[in-house]
């Protein structure tokens, strides 16, 4: 698979190099103004310094005013993008990935990464020589805005600051280790703050720094049943992903983190757009219609909910991963805001967080079940799925989701993988198997290999939505 994602980049370190990271850097910055400001940050592992300074080394080249803000979490750098009135951002991580990992994620203006911005990088690091950008150079420059950082968190939240609760923390040896618990405890001082994996750690302490997969919270489900905590909170690896494990000990799933998260919202949400992936249960658009909020659906994937949240100025977004987006946040995300609303609203409620998630809507669903294919596979079998179930609504916002009386199915194109991703949702529990069974009849040999696995991905699985395979 290509480093070169839809909108972002990824892949092995040995893939990367500092020398493709100053040529990013350097086109990056020919795409602003000359002088104009622009930062740079990164996560913890331990290629990202390297690669970082390329990376402000090329921003440096084209002439730009470059502020290298250091390896903190990617919230804050958008934070602070935002703050400074920066021309753009570019950050160093591979997210939620393990360790032999890295990427680039990056925003010119107040819009996400494009498709043509990606493209524009690839070529002009495969160039045999890299365009001037007939700019004098600048130097980097350093600063640090956690400060001000943890100063708005308080301002934001000083109507509950007042809260007592008890809260179990995993940064997961990311970029919020050693920090969240200290920005927390500056925000709701009266809380009692416990960590597990709290050490920055490049290695994540072998572990793959990613919140959206309930077996990776065994720990922090263990922490919270024992300590008798009231949430327990995990984040990625850089810090813009969060999940949630209630004052049992149980992991949320994303549509019940998601709803109670639309709970929180409340009459806030009243004739405003809310914007949500499409891999999402049917029971999320109707929770926020119940609400009196308008859902607009969107395809899976950062980049693609946070333009939707700035075109429609949505109030709220949410992706099945676990990145939350808020009005308040100019359609970003942020894990540590999001751990706020969370602690916030349970502060104010009258139940427990496992009652809440009790009281979410049941949902039968499968998790992403990936069928490998050829490079050239993939299209024809979307569109055989097209052909077999044409008599049934389709949308086609990414690859195919065909709805039917009691249910729908989706298949899309993996963009980490050379794969497909199926997911099911049906009414009731005992209707999803035969859905599934008949959609992989109407799939010739390919629906054998679908079937295998579906059976490999769902044995001793819960039948709810699980994590996403984008950023």
């Amino acid at each position: 698979m290509s480093i070169y994602k839809p909108c972002d980049i990824r892949g092995p370190i040995d893939e990367l190099g500092p020398e493709r990271y100053r040529s990013w850097g350097h086109t990056l910055g020919r795409q602003v103004e000359p002088k104009a400001k622009f930062l740079v940050g990164g996560d913890v592992r331990g290629s990202t310094r390297r690669f970082l300074d390329a990376l402000a080394d090329g921003l440096c080249q084209a002439g730009v005013d470059v502020v290298d803000l250091g390896l903190l979490p990617t919230p804050m750098i958008y934070y602070a993008k935002c703050r400074l009135r920066a021309a753009g951002c570019a950050i160093v991580t591979a997210s939620h990935n393990p360790a032999d990992i890295n990427g680039l994620k990056w925003m010119l203006g107040d819009q996400p990464a494009t498709r043509e911005q990606v493209r524009l990088l690839e070529r002009e690091a495969e160039a045999p020589r890299p365009a001037p950008s007939g700019r004098p150079r600048s130097e980097p420059r350093g600063l640090d805005v956690s400060f001000d950082y943890v100063a708005w968190q308080q301002m934001t939240w000083v109507k509950t600051r007042d809260i007592e609760r008890r809260i179990v923390l995993d940064p997961g040896h990311g970029c919020w280790a050693a920090r969240a618990r200290r920005y927390l405890q500056a925000i709701f001082p009266r809380c009692l703050f416990s960590v597990i994996h709290d050490t920055p750690d490049a290695e994540f302490g072998g572990r793959i720094p990613d919140c959206s997969r309930p077996e990776l919270l065994d720990e922090l489900s263990d922490a919270v049943y024992h300590e008798r905590a009231h949430v327990g909170v995990a984040f990625d690896g850089d810090g813009d992903r969060v999940g949630f494990v209630d004052d049992e000990g149980t992991p949320l799933t994303a549509e019940e983190a998601t709803w109670v998260l639309l709970q929180s919202l409340g009459p806030e949400l009243a004739g405003q757009p809310f914007v949500y992936d499409l891999k999402f249960s049917d029971r999320i658009p109707e929770a926020a219609a119940g609400l009196r909020a308008e859902p607009l659906v969107e395809r899976s994937g950062h980049t693609f909910i946070r333009g939707r949240m700035l075109q429609s100025k949505a109030v709220f977004g949410a992706e099945i991963s676990g990145h939350y987006f808020f009005r308040t946040l100019e359609g970003g995300d942020d894990g540590l805001f999001a751990a706020c609303q969370m602690i916030a609203h349970l502060a104010r409620c009258k139940v427990t967080l496992a009652e809440l998630r009790r009281m979410c809507p049941p949902v039968h669903m499968t998790p992403d079940v990936r069928v490998p294919v050829e490079p050239d596979q993939g299209d024809r079998v979307i569109e055989q799925v097209r052909s077999a179930w044409s008599q049934y609504p389709q949308t086609t916002v990414d690859g195919v989701r065909v709805g039917f009386p009691d249910g729908w199915a989706l298949v899309r194109s993996s963009v980490t993988e050379s794969a497909l991703t199926f997911r099911f949702e049906a009414h009731e529990s005992s209707r999803l198997p035969e859905m599934v069974h008949s959609f992989c009849d109407a799939l010739g040999d390919f629906g054998d290999q679908l079937w295998d696995a579906y059976r490999a991905t769902t044995v001793g699985a819960r039948c709810q939505a699980g994590p996403g395979d984008d950023g």
